[in-house]
């Protein structure tokens, strides 16, 4: 029985740590992400603290108190990012709205591991666009142009989300 439910813990957490990877995108198209990251870093390590001291208890000796308090910080920090950009773009009340943006630039990147041959055509991996929203210089990171055609200083509608906790996501 032990066996069936760790096997079945570990295909959980490759699961979480596989939705993690294909967050990181949206990581990406969230404005002020690092505000929100910050947020749920403290939030995180509270909630570890938490929830290590209640299970350290438990532990039969001081080694193994201090290996659960440690392993619960750990894990609900790592973990805090992740459950604050999937909750604030998916459990959103808000609807999708175009915003307005000042267009500033939109420059292609190219990503790839082994460089390039000579003579190969060169496709973009994905683009970076650049715009002033509510008075700062954003950055986003998407794989097709989102304002194609629109030139430096013209006035642009973005399809934005406003998330659960407040931070706008840029949608397509």
């Amino acid at each position: 029985m032990f066996r069936v439910a760790a096997f079945f813990l570990v295909l959980l957490l490759i699961g979480v740590i596989a939705l993690y990877v294909l967050e990181f995108r949206w990581f990406d198209r969230t404005i002020d992400m690092r505000s929100l990251a910050l947020y749920a870093l403290a939030i995180g390590a509270a909630a570890g603290t938490t929830l290590g001291w209640r299970l350290s208890r438990q532990g039969r000796n001081s080694v193994e108190k201090v290996q659960l308090y440690i392993f619960c910080i750990v894990t609900c920090t790592l973990f805090a990012p992740f459950l604050a950009s999937l909750s604030n773009r998916l459990l959103s009340p808000y609807p999708a709205r175009p915003r307005p943006v000042e267009f500033f630039d939109e420059q292609a990147y190219l990503s790839d591991r082994f460089g390039l041959t000579k003579g190969e055509q060169i496709e973009p991996s994905g683009y970076y666009t650049f715009f002033y929203y509510q008075g700062r210089l954003r950055r986003v990171k998407s794989r097709k142009p989102l304002l194609p055609g629109t030139e430096k200083g013209e006035m642009a509608e973005l399809y934005m989300k406003r998330g659960l906790w407040g931070f706008e996501v840029v949608l397509h």
